[in-house]
């Protein structure tokens, strides 16, 4: 890791002697040492363990001594580094509930990331896989022994209790869930990360193998959709959203696109003939966001859309309002697409030519947020890799004129 950003790996409570071989190299600190070696060490990059002397009740090095450690994080964001800290352990089980004083998180994490292993899954809920299985069942309002099925899983992850005790209120959360491969739960891995997703609080679930030189195999987050339906319609000379096609109309159509896709949340984004449309979104739930500014170009409808979704999502899906044919199946292929890749875009690709709708990872939203004039998201194509997604026609047809409508309504 030579060259790389600063990253400090310590602890707050106690270190396995027998893992610290992992780290390239380390910096043990006694009560009082000075901190210029371990400055010194991180501004030249890579990863530094830094930790405490060894116990001396058993094989573990303890955590930095007295108020080091906030001095050694202040440090490391002043170099522009990140620091990993081990805040709980599990006494190598694989699943487990905090006791009373823990975990140790620190103040000003920003990012907590709860631990489980897949393997657990199917087993009972006792001492052999969960650290504290006595506390587990009480949460769970389940009898000792009881099945640790994808449910009760995401359950104790997500309970206030469990996996999201004592994380601070502004920290972002993204579960681990380990052994994807080794236990051969992946399908059920699957079911406990979209479990997770569904509450407000965590952010992702990564399905991982830790000990693979490429760890993560898939990335489970929240995607959002943004409807944009906030243009004049000038060439087409009448409001296209509210176009009737087969008996829904265009606006209908792209809202249960976004549903049938699996996004989540789904803001609509209206500006030229708002009070009609927003008739139409009457029994569907989702946020409506009024675009003032809609005549200055599609840019205002991006940055409105994103501004209402960034701080919750992964990433974003968006929709256009004047192509009919896209469905919750090309929606949900670009989805799946991006938790496997996580590029920072995924968009359909049909005869030679890049389609929409496009999905933006939340790497691209400072940029997204910078667009301007009439420009959308393809703006950034030129900018960051692509994720391909071949497609047929539906991924091109779009209502511009009333000879592409008179096409559409014939099946041409």
């Amino acid at each position: 890791m030579a060259g790389a950003w600063p990253l400090l790996i310590t602890t707050t409570t106690k270190f396995a002697q027998a893992q610290s071989g992992l780290a390239p190299e380390q910096i043990v600190l006694e009560a009082g040492a000075s901190l210029e070696g371990v400055r010194e060490r991180l501004a030249g990059g890579g990863a530094l363990l830094v930790t405490g002397p060894l116990s001396v009740h058993e094989a573990k090095w303890t955590a930095p001594p007295g108020g080091t450690l906030q001095m050694l994080l202040a440090m490391v964001r002043e170099l522009g580094g990140v620091a990993l800290i081990e805040a709980d352990g599990a006494r190598g089980r694989s699943l487990k509930v905090p006791a009373t004083h823990e975990p140790v998180i620190p103040e000003g994490a920003d990012l907590v990331v709860p631990l489980a292993a897949l393997d657990a899954l199917g087993q009972p809920l006792d001492g052999e896989v969960v650290h504290r299985p006595e506390a587990a069942a009480r949460l769970l309002g389940e009898g000792p022994g009881a099945e640790i099925t994808p449910e009760r899983m995401a359950a104790l992850l997500s309970h206030p209790k469990g996996g999201l005790k004592g994380v601070p209120e502004g920290a972002e959360v993204r579960v681990l869930l380990n052994k994807v491969r080794s236990s051969g739960a992946g399908e059920a891995g699957r079911t406990v990360a979209e479990a997770l997703c569904v509450g407000p609080r965590v952010q992702a679930a990564l399905l991982a193998e830790a000990q693979e030189k490429d760890p993560v195999e898939m990335a489970i987050g929240r995607v959002a959709g943004v409807v944009l339906a906030a243009g004049g319609a000038r060439r087409f000379g009448r409001p296209k959203a509210a176009l009737e096609l087969e008996g829904r109309s265009l606006l209908k159509r792209a809202v249960e696109a976004a549903i049938e896709g699996g996004l989540t949340p789904i803001v609509v984004v209206l500006g030229a003939g708002a009070g009609e449309l927003r008739r139409l979104l009457e029994a569907y739930a989702v946020r409506v966001v009024k675009n003032p500014d809609w005549d200055a170009g599609m840019s205002t409808s991006v940055r409105a859309g994103l501004a209402a979704v960034e701080g919750e999502a992964e990433g974003v899906v968006f929709l256009l309002a004047d192509m009919p044919l896209v469905d919750g199946t090309l929606v949900r292929a670009l989805v799946e697409t991006h938790r496997r890749s996580l590029a920072p875009i995924v968009a359909p690709r049909a005869g030679g030519r890049w389609g929409n709708p496009a999905l933006f990872d939340r790497a691209t939203f400072p940029s997204l947020d910078g667009i301007r004039g009439d420009q959308g998201g393809r703006a950034l194509f030129g900018r960051f890799p692509i994720e391909a997604v071949p497609w047929g026609r539906a991924a091109l047809m779009d209502v511009d004129t009333e000879d592409d409508w008179r096409r559409l309504e014939s099946g041409r």
